[in-house]
């Protein structure tokens, strides 16, 4: 896995990182950086964490790294994200990062045979300026 990471990575195809627990060094999720579209200096933005962490602020930290290196390595301007709609701590992790909601596409997923919406989040470069 770390070898196909790796060489995507090298590749421009995208960027996954690990996300480890501190006291045991264990990989408890992962974030990443997909769907590079150049021309507009835009990318989209997707993360998981085992349900064992939720709730100690470990995502918030994460993606807090994760889209500045975006906007100051990788010089995007836009960063995106698409979820579930009824996952209200993803919601709060992207809103405290200052994501705005921006569209809501009905039934846009179907995964083992259960239909879901998405709410889809957008953050520019200048808004993050501005914040941090």
């Amino acid at each position: 896995m770390i070898e196909r990471e790796s060489k995507a990575t090298q590749a421009g195809e995208y960027l996954r990182l690990g996300i480890e627990e501190r006291e045991s060094s264990t990989l408890i999720g992962a974030c990443a950086l997909f769907s590079f579209h150049e021309a507009s200096r835009r990318a989209e933005m997707g993360y998981i964490l085992r349900s064992q962490s939720w709730g100690k602020a470990l995502m918030s930290e994460s993606l807090r790294s994760l889209v500045n290196y975006g906007f100051t390595n990788l010089n995007l301007n836009r960063i995106e994200a698409d979820i579930d709609p009824r996952n209200e701590r993803s919601e709060r992790v992207l809103q405290r990062l200052g994501f705005v909601k921006e569209g809501h596409l009905r039934q846009r997923w179907i995964v083992s045979g259960e239909v879901s919406d998405s709410a889809l989040y957008g953050l520019l470069r200048s808004d993050w300026e501005a914040r941090t």
